[in-house]
């Protein structure tokens, strides 16, 4: 169980880093990709561009998509970090679905009518964290 599941694209690496950083510094728990650890399998897959061209079939790719579905479940809430491609959306989608409160971090390329499932959205990881701090989500 986490507090937080923190989601983004690997080319968006360092300012994931940075929202964990913070979260970690204020005293929060999260999981992310860039520091799960994955089995055998499943590694292969969960570095930068490793499913790109993948068997969706793979049995190292259903135990990184059960991996990190159980630990979106298991978190209280969601972040996603700004920019990020259509996995991190998604799972954005099901966090929400799942009733959880979600934050965005980082830069707005252009408006989406359905960022409005974010309760807030932020310019950077101390302002999350800020942000967190003021609405009593973060204690």
């Amino acid at each position: 169980m986490s507090d937080f599941f923190v989601a983004g694209s690997w080319r968006n690496r360092a300012a994931i880093v940075e929202v964990v950083q913070a979260l970690d510094d204020a005293g929060a728990s999260s999981y992310s990709f860039v520091r799960a650890e994955y089995d055998e399998g499943a590694s292969d897959f969960a570095r930068p561009g490793g499913a790109d061209d993948a068997d969706l079939h793979e049995p190292g790719i259903q135990r990184l998509f059960d991996q990190d579905l159980a630990a979106l479940r298991d978190a209280d809430q969601f972040v996603l970090v700004l920019p990020a491609g259509a996995a991190a959306h998604i799972e954005a989608g099901i966090a929400y679905g799942l009733g959880k409160h979600c934050w965005a971090v980082g830069p707005i390329d252009r408006s989406e009518t359905l960022y409005r499932i974010f309760t807030a959205m932020t310019g950077d990881a101390a302002s999350l964290v800020q942000h967190l701090e003021r609405s009593r989500t973060l204690q």
